[in-house]
């Protein structure tokens, strides 16, 4: 059984003003494996947003169905949904969503704090994971005193510190400088290599050539797919090919 699986995605938004309908995402169907690492890709209003919030059951589709573990988002109420992304899914963000007022050891451990974990749990499961990280030494600093990859690995010890059955990254290079997206990148790779499933949205070719999947979006539609042939192939080159096949207006059969 594939952990994630995405049927008949359609979202329509109703415009603010003059009652139209904009359909942003349109007829998506995919499925994910435990244990892969799968990229989107797709030019700025494309969908990709979009579908990463109903992923994320951030948001409610119009028609079709998200699935996680066999269990569906639309069988989830709405009071249990927070309940349920803290124990099922890790969040990694562009701007890392850090409380400033807490420090690093506090950011790290807030989703067991909702959770009502004991103490003992969190030591547990903080100091392995921050030793992994090489973020040990930081953790009674606070976010306004590490750099931007110090940041980004501890919003990745967030996200993992739950144990989450898939994690979801939103450009998680974007904010960072060429060498820290390079290390995080790499760490992506070893915790995806330790079993752990990853989705990432991104634009940058680099970031998603790391990855095992790339599904291409375009007007809410998916519009191609490129898979590695083995795990240390380089599609680079292929995924600029269909950009730029995308950004000249055309299609791409791949």
């Amino acid at each position: 059984m594939p952990i994630l699986e995405v049927k008949n995605l359609k979202k329509i938004y109703q415009t603010r003003f003059g009652g139209n309908q904009v359909e942003a995402l349109s007829n998506i169907s995919f499925t994910v494996r435990q244990g892969e690492y799968v990229a989107i890709m797709g030019e700025s209003g494309s969908g990709k947003t979009t579908l990463l919030n109903m992923m994320a059951s951030l948001d409610r589709p119009t028609e079709g169905t998200v699935l996680l573990n066999g269990k569906s988002y639309a069988d989830i109420r709405e009071d249990e949904l927070s309940s349920f992304r803290r124990g099922h899914l890790g969040f990694v963000f562009q701007d890392f969503n850090l409380l400033d007022n807490f420090n690093i050891k506090d950011n790290i451990l807030l989703p067991l704090v909702l959770s009502d974990c004991s103490r003992k749990e969190m030591k547990e499961k903080l100091l392995p994971l921050v030793r992994k990280l090489g973020i040990e030494k930081l953790l009674e600093k606070y976010p306004y005193e590490v750099s931007g990859g110090q940041k980004q690995r501890t919003a990745v010890a967030r996200a993992l510190l739950t144990s989450p059955s898939l994690i979801l990254a939103d450009e998680p290079t974007g904010a960072l400088d060429s060498r820290s997206s390079e290390e995080l990148l790499k760490l992506f790779d070893e915790i995806n290599r330790e079993g752990q499933t990853i989705m990432m949205v991104t634009h940058s070719v680099q970031a998603a050539g790391c990855a095992n999947r790339v599904l291409f979006i375009k007007d809410g539609k998916i519009l191609c797919e490129v898979s590695k042939r083995f795990p240390d192939e380089d599609i680079k080159p292929q995924l600029f090919n269909v950009l730029s096949v995308i950004s000249a207006g055309g299609k791409n059969n791949e």
